[in-house]
């Protein structure tokens, strides 16, 4: 059981801005800390509600805005920088190994300002029109899901923070639970909108990652970024579609 916390602990201050004190670090639990990402997720979903709660009471141009910048803010931007990152790689149509250069590259390119423009664009329009936010609570749930069970189980690129990992596959049922868990417990709570954007939130992911996997020749933490905000964008935009 302390294993479980210190773990969860990692998790949370690796990927959140939650003020945790004293986090003890241990190398040795990254694989569990990983498998637990859908339990961060789930505290970001709650604090995405509670947000889009607030975002409700506001003009409807602010209050979308609130809504869709929540999830970057409720994670320090880690994510939005995987984003970019990746972006400038995979849409630079060079060679694996100059993309892997891109990947690492702390400068930020045309592409990584378009895509993030656009991600801006798309993801504010889509929050101005949601209709079912109680849903809000598990998409970034699933889009964890995702995560985890790619660093689990994928192969990664040679500078990954994942490298290593192949040994705790087993591990890989945790998120593979919680994805199944969440689409249930979504289509319980919000009906076929729910589970369709469970379903797109996933879909998303998959696609993302298999995309940049393949054009990159391995997975490491900024396609996760990448991957992951690409998962909640699709869940939002079928949220507000249905």
């Amino acid at each position: 059981m302390c294993d479980f916390w210190t773990a969860l602990g990692m998790a949370a201050s690796m990927f959140t801005l939650l003020p945790l004190p004293n986090v003890c670090w241990e190398e040795r639990l990254r694989p569990l800390a990983t498998a637990l990402l859908p339990l961060i997720g789930l505290g970001i979903g709650l604090a995405w509600r509670m947000v889009a709660a607030l975002a409700a009471i506001l003009p409807a141009h602010l209050g979308g805005a609130l809504t869709a910048a929540a999830p970057w803010l409720l994670t320090g931007f880690i994510h939005l920088d995987g984003f970019m990152d990746a972006s400038d790689a995979l849409l630079s149509w060079r060679s694996r190994e100059e993309r892997q250069r891109i990947l690492k590259d702390v400068h930020v390119g045309a592409f990584a300002a378009v895509s993030l423009a656009l991600l801006v664009l798309f993801q504010c329009a889509a929050a101005m029109e949601l209709r079912r936010a109680g849903a809000l609570i598990l998409l970034p749930v699933l889009s964890r899901c995702g995560s985890a069970r790619c660093a689990l189980t994928m192969h990664p690129l040679g500078h990954s923070e994942y490298a290593g990992m192949e040994a705790a596959r087993t591990l890989k049922r945790v998120p593979d639970a919680a994805a199944v868990i969440s689409l249930i417990a979504l289509a319980l709570a919000c009906g076929w909108p729910g589970f369709a954007a469970g379903c797109a939130a996933l879909a998303g992911y998959a696609a993302a990652i298999a995309i940049s996997t393949r054009a990159l020749g391995g997975f490491s933490g900024d396609l996760a970024g990448h991957a992951l905000t690409v998962s909640e964008l699709c869940g939002l935009i079928a949220l507000s579609a249905c």
